[in-house]
């Protein structure tokens, strides 16, 4: 981060552990997010509390209300409480969906012991789903099921004990949260939540479910509270849920570049991916879907003749949108077939598809991969060529991608089979991209444009 950037906006700080909330050292991240939840509220003006049980939880207090409420996480510290005899009773759920898992069954009669021990066992994912639906009985339980069920096990294996309590005894009223980073919540969990603390089964409306991004929402609407030790909390929340990618994007902060970091700067990066799509699909760019992946996402064309896939990576220098073609694990011209067919479209380069083709500070690469078998895992050996595209001479790239991917696809003289894989796009300035969020969406979705525009040229057959 640079000293002007720092003056420029003073609410950016260069390092994400300097947030009171973000830990560190490892921590188990979901009891730390509903602890910076529960602790905000508690060190809060209580004003906050009584504002998020009536707009978040769905409890009715009297106009000019002053209540006080009290605070606490897992099992209560009040020996003196007893949640049955409130008269507004609520279990609040937030997770990323905020929705109910729609294919998994109630627990009871379930041996939970073996679940987890399948779930923990070091089978392929893909044969502990199969086991799962075959164990369940529900053939349609997908991974997003799986990854709650997993949640809630865990949970339950040590103890029937809700993550936080909101309660007040003097205005009748208890909130118990179950707050989960996963995208659905569990139905059997928050129904015995109600059956342990309250007593009685839960009943309609009693079940409230709220998604991190309104939950959030909640606390920026409040960043600027008249209170000054409020107002440094909800702003403190508010980046700690943006760190955690659970906010949806609003721009980038210094620390989403640290390289030291990036695992954990994936999630709110996947946000903003998601969000220039969505831009993009907006202004008529042929895009299709979006999906995580080490360095970042990459984006389907949802034209199927446009070999390859839009990568956008986070770098510690900033973002860089490509073309990547010749790595992509699914599709048409999934691994070498989009390199097979472009380079077939030019006949190696002797006919150039970008003569004439107005290009904006692109850059093409070339990579060799080299793998042990025909089709098997690739791994990269070396980047042969890194240059700016002039698109009367990008022949000669493309000659270089058929000398690292032969056309029989025959073992070299180290006995590897090698392919290549060709790279077109830029990087972005990451001082160009902090702070406003609309900017970097702006600045990233010119990239994007010119990015098509150039895959669009690369298509076996050009579009009409």
């Amino acid at each position: 981060m640079k000293l002007a950037i720092a003056d420029r906006h003073a609410d950016l700080y260069p390092d994400r552990h300097l947030n009171v909330f973000v830990p560190y050292r490892s921590h188990a991240l979901d009891y730390n997010v509903t602890r910076a939840l529960v602790s905000t509220l508690r060190w809060a003006r209580p004003e906050l509390t009584r504002d998020f049980v009536t707009q978040l939880a769905g409890v009715e207090l009297p106009a000019g209300s002053r209540a006080s409420f009290h605070h606490d996480l897992h099992a209560c510290d009040y020996e003196d409480f007893d949640p049955a005899t409130s008269a507004q009773q609520v279990v609040l759920g937030i997770s990323l969906g905020g929705a109910i898992a729609p294919n998994l069954p109630s627990l009871d009669g379930v041996n939970r012991e073996a679940l987890l021990t399948l779930l923990r066992s070091p089978h392929p994912p893909e044969r502990i789903l199969e086991n799962l639906r075959l164990i369940l009985g529900r053939p349609e339980l997908g991974w997003d099921d799986a990854a709650t069920l997993v949640h809630t096990l865990e949970e339950l294996e040590d103890g029937c004990t809700p993550d936080g309590w909101v309660f007040s005894a003097e205005a009748g009223v208890c909130v118990l949260i179950e707050a989960k980073l996963t995208r659905y919540l569990d139905q059997y969990q928050l129904e015995r939540y109600a059956e342990v603390y309250y007593e009685r089964r839960a009943e309609p409306g009693q079940l409230v479910l709220r998604r991190w991004d309104q939950v959030a929402a909640f606390f920026a609407s409040r960043r600027h509270d008249p209170d000054a030790l409020t107002a440094f909390l909800c702003r403190q929340l508010h980046d700690y849920l943006d760190v955690l990618g659970l906010v949806g994007f609003e721009g980038f902060k210094p620390y989403d570049f640290d390289a030291d970091a990036a695992q954990e700067a994936l999630p709110k990066f996947f946000s903003f991916a998601a969000a220039a799509r969505a831009r993009a699909q907006e202004g008529g760019l042929p895009l299709g879907d979006v999906r995580p992946s080490p360095t970042g996402a990459r984006i389907a064309f949802a034209d199927g003749n446009v070999p390859g896939e839009l990568s956008l990576d986070l770098l510690d220098k900033g973002v860089r949108v490509e073309l990547r073609a010749g790595d992509a694990p699914a599709g048409r011209f999934a691994g070498a077939a989009a390199v097979d067919a472009l380079l077939a479209a030019s006949e190696d380069g002797a006919k150039n598809p970008l003569a004439g083709l107005e290009v904006k500070g692109l850059q093409a690469r070339v990579h060799r991969l080299s793998a042990d078998a025909p089709d098997g895992e690739a791994f990269p050996d070396l980047e042969t060529f890194h240059g700016p595209v002039e698109a009367d001479a990008f022949g000669e790239v493309l000659a270089e991608l058929r000398r690292q991917h032969p056309a029989d696809h025959g073992r070299d003289a180290a006995g590897h089979y090698r392919r290549g894989v060709l790279s077109v796009g830029r990087v972005i300035d990451r001082d160009e991209l902090l702070g406003s969020g609309e900017r970097a969406l702006e600045r990233v979705g010119a990239a994007i444009a010119d990015v098509t525009k150039v895959a669009r040229r690369l298509a076996p057959v050009p579009p009409a």
